[in-house]
């Protein structure tokens, strides 16, 4: 069966799915976004589909916290952001009628603090900081850095960085076998100048630019969904990111089992087998085809013995890195810092805070502090209220007066969080070798999430879904063949 394209599934999706055949019986096996929109498009056709989640809700990494905050505040854990260009999620949000709004990552007062000073991004201000840059960065404000080392690159690489249909051509491919920081270092480009870079590459804030791929880093960065093309049109999902998959679990209500944890798949000529958790007993269900839309991450955990996977994609699964980030809440009696839309890049062990409730009406704030790499990995190892206490140590310096204002906080560490094990995918030099294996289909199981879609993405809401829709094609392929 030949893998559908991009384009085609693009096509499918705008074209509603018309005569789209579907299994008797399918188990998906993952209650997130991806994993929402098949069973959504199979039930609505008549499929028996039977979607098992380990964890009490619906949406995945779609995380929003509501506890222990007062006054209604809420705070996205995970995904928060969708753009114009976020085709599968603005096609979902329409049907489904989720509302949006301006997303908080517009208009933001956004700063550095280095070596405990305030600066802005032009370079007056930068070079009162008295980084280490070299002469031609001294003259640059922050945006003209990115120009100089980050876009021209994607301008010297059009038109394939940007095309529709995702292909690594041969122009492109050293690029994924060098590391971002790397690439920008030949581009001339000094340590602290990257430094200052690095809050602009929102999607790879979550690991180590020395290991990430140079080539998946530059296809994000030459995207609409850039940071660096931020526009009043960015949007967040109206009350909370988790309304969205909540919409979809409206629709499937009994389809979805909650607390149901898959421990074992397997298959042979004619059905595939899943064996759960199910209140203290081992339960097996069969089905003509199962969607695994877990990340890797969880699938390391599950017995693959008897799944008659191809060594490619067992590689795949055991090398497939996730990005470690932990994201602490901290809920403030009022707001006591002057900037409005409060956004800091910081040379602290806590790489940015911000204002996570700008616009939110009444005294109250949540201050959001955001730790990753290395730095996420040392702080997860302490307890709860280990942790609060040294992010308000920490913050106390760019924020005075946060202990005095703070009541009361949480924190995520998506390393250690049940079902998930990492924030989203962090694609490694040599990424785009793994990517044919992670999506292709083994016998009678399909695969989707954002670790599935045809290009590298760091957890995007529209890639999951574009996962689900390339599956649901495959499933009507595989009714043919």
């Amino acid at each position: 069966m030949a893998e559908p394209t991009q384009t085609e599934v693009r096509q499918a999706l705008d074209n509603g799915l018309e005569g789209l055949k579907t299994p008797r019986k399918v188990v998906v096996v993952g209650a997130g976004l991806s994993g929402l929109a098949i069973a959504h498009e199979l039930t609505r056709r008549g499929c028996d589909v039977t979607v098992l989640e380990a964890s009490d809700r619906p949406g995945g990494r779609a995380y929003t916290l509501r506890d222990p905050f007062a006054d209604g505040l809420y705070a996205e854990a995970g995904a928060m952001t969708v753009t114009p260009y976020c085709h599968y999620a603005m096609h979902y949000i329409r049907e489904l009628g989720v509302e949006l709004e301006t997303s908080d990552l517009v208009d933001t007062d956004f700063s550095y603090f280095v070596g405990g000073r305030f600066a802005g991004t032009d370079p007056a201000s930068l070079n009162r900081l008295g980084l280490p840059m070299n002469d031609e960065e001294r003259r640059m404000s922050t945006d003209e850095m990115v120009d100089r080392y980050v876009q021209a690159i994607c301008r010297e690489n059009q038109p394939e960085i940007s095309a529709p249909e995702w292909r690594v051509t041969e122009r492109l491919a050293p690029y994924d076998l060098r590391s971002v920081h790397q690439v920008l270092r030949e581009q001339g480009a000094s340590d602290a100048a990257i430094d200052l870079m690095e809050p602009y590459f929102l999607e790879m804030r979550g690991g180590d630019l020395k290991s990430a791929s140079a080539l998946a880093w530059l296809r994000h960065e030459a995207s609409p969904h850039s940071l660096v093309k931020a526009d009043p049109r960015w949007s967040k999902i109206k009350g909370g990111t988790d309304q969205f998959p909540r919409a979809f679990a409206e629709r499937l209500k009994d389809h979805i089992h909650y607390r149901r944890t898959v421990v074992r798949v397997e298959q042979d000529d004619t059905a595939a087998r899943v064996t759960f958790t199910d209140q203290g007993r081992l339960q097996t269900m069969e089905a003509d085809r199962v969607v695994l839309t877990v990340p890797f991450s969880v699938a390391r955990h599950i017995d693959l013995s008897d799944a008659r996977f191809s060594d490619a994609k067992h590689d795949a699964i055991r090398r497939l890195k996730y990005s470690s980030i932990v994201r602490v809440y901290l809920q403030m009696r009022r707001k006591f810092w002057k900037d409005a839309n409060a956004s800091y890049s910081t040379d602290l062990p806590v790489r940015w805070v911000r204002d996570a409730t700008p616009h939110t009406e009444g005294p109250r704030r949540i201050v959001e502090c955001l730790i990753t790499g290395w730095r996420a990995k040392a702080v997860a190892a302490m307890g709860d209220e280990e942790r609060l206490r040294f992010v308000l140590d920490q913050i106390e310096q760019p924020l005075p007066g946060a202990r005095e204002h703070f009541e009361t906080g949480t924190s995520v560490v998506w390393d250690k969080r049940p079902h998930a094990e990492g924030a989203y995918i962090l694609p490694e030099t040599g990424h785009s070798a793994l990517m044919p294996a992670i999506r292709k289909p083994e016998g009678r199981i399909h695969f989707a999430g954002e670790h599935a879609a045809f290009e590298p993405n760091g957890g995007s809401m529209t890639f999951a879904l574009e996962s689900a829709v390339r599956t649901l094609v495959e499933l009507d392929r595989a009714a043919d063949a």
